[in-house]
């Protein structure tokens, strides 16, 4: 039995704009992250550089926090909480896991505000709130830090 070379070909070639398509997507879909977070081999990635907080701590994180100007309502509380605190809201592990992630490797709390990661993350803008609240009632760095990983460690699966 003879196989039909036209409907072959043509098969063929359906097949590779397939596949070229489901390639451009995925690249799309790997390359477009609405985080702005580029992932840097760790033989590649900077050294924290000791940069005095205003609570007179050296922060791990040193990059800039985004303008809160560039976000409304709770998201830009939050970006100007960052930025008005940076030394309680650097002593912070984020709950959200992005530090474990390899894609976003944030240092601390204080990373996701280098970024839009936070913007879109109710973890972050809730611990961040918390820092406010409680820099508001007079507690130091690691008394915040305490707290919010014992509020944390009772609701483990938010």
């Amino acid at each position: 039995m003879k196989k039909n070379d036209g409907n072959w070909a043509s098969s063929k070639w359906v097949f590779m704009a397939g596949a070229a398509a489901l390639a451009g997507m995925a690249a799309f879909l790997l390359f477009s992250g609405k985080h702005n977070v580029e992932p840097v081999p760790a033989a590649e990635a900077p050294v924290a550089r000791e940069m005095p907080s205003p609570g007179g701590s050296a922060l791990t994180e040193t990059r800039p926090v985004l303008p809160y100007s560039d976000f409304t309502g709770r998201v830009a509380n939050a970006y100007r909480i960052a930025a008005e605190i940076p030394g309680a809201v650097d002593g912070l592990y984020c709950y959200c896991k992005c530090k474990e992630n390899p894609m976003f490797r944030h240092k601390t709390l204080l990373t996701c505000y280098t970024n839009n990661h936070a913007a879109d993350c109710d973890i972050c803008m809730h611990e961040a709130e918390m820092a406010a609240d409680l820099t508001k009632q007079g507690k130091t760095p690691k008394e915040i830090r305490v707290a919010v990983d014992d509020w944390y460690a009772k609701h483990p699966n938010l």
